[in-house]
């Protein structure tokens, strides 16, 4: 019994994308244009086919935004460097613009996708930034583990680093910290400087599940990205 749960268990992983090469998922468009700022979605490490991310997507896409997702779970399944995140982003951020037919972006973290956007974007060079109009962290955590995997998943994983030093050095750009009113081991909270929107929603780590309150927690980020494009 024992064994079938586990050949289960290992057949879920990889359905959602555990060591699959597919890192990103693309949403194009048909309203896109300079007008707007293209969408990168880092997914949480249960990877971009459940959970909040894919209907959060679906949602902002609706809206006439074209998205570009990474399945962080795919991605960061064996292990991964500030720097080879950091060039995760700024590839992803290449592809969503390529995408969208423009030359501005907004980056949107969701869990462990949070905890890797603000760790990369620290390792970002200057000049990579100019196109960041806006970064959205959902659900971040005090701590950084730059592997996703069960055992990160079940919380075993010994911590990389804690979060509030490199997310404290998102002081060039617009940033939302999305986190739930019940969360025990929130970033958002800590995060105090003056570009930061905080925003409180029901529930805990999960949000309770609604995805059409995180959604419309994001949008005045990404609608300012667009009201503001330079």
């Amino acid at each position: 019994m024992l064994l079938l749960a586990l050949l289960v268990a290992g057949l879920y992983y990889l359905h959602l994308g555990y060591y699959r090469h597919t890192i990103f998922h693309d949403l194009p468009a048909a309203g896109a244009g300079p007008e707007r700022p293209a969408l990168v979605m880092l997914s949480g490490d249960m990877g971009d086919r459940v959970g909040m991310t894919p209907k959060v997507a679906a949602r902002l896409h609706a809206r006439g935004y074209a998205i570009v997702t990474v399945n962080s779970l795919s991605f960061f399944a064996p292990g991964r460097t500030a720097a080879e995140t950091s060039a995760l982003i700024a590839g992803a951020m290449r592809r969503a613009m390529a995408l969208g037919r423009t030359g501005h972006v907004v980056l949107i973290g969701q869990s462990f996708g949070a905890d890797m956007l603000h760790a990369g974007l620290a390792e970002l060079r200057a000049a990579a930034r100019a196109p960041i109009r806006a970064v959205v962290l959902v659900v971040p955590g005090r701590d950084i583990v730059f592997r996703a995997s069960p055992v990160e998943l079940a919380g075993l994983e010994t911590p990389d680093a804690l979060a509030l030093p490199t997310a404290s050095r998102l002081t060039w750009v617009p940033v939302t910290c999305i986190h739930g009113s019940t969360e025990a081991n929130s970033l958002c909270p800590e995060l105090t400087l003056p570009n930061v929107r905080r925003v409180t929603l029901p529930g805990g780590h999960r949000l309770d599940f609604d995805d059409a309150a995180l959604t419309a927690a994001i949008l005045p980020a990404v609608t300012q990205a667009r009201d503001n494009r330079s």
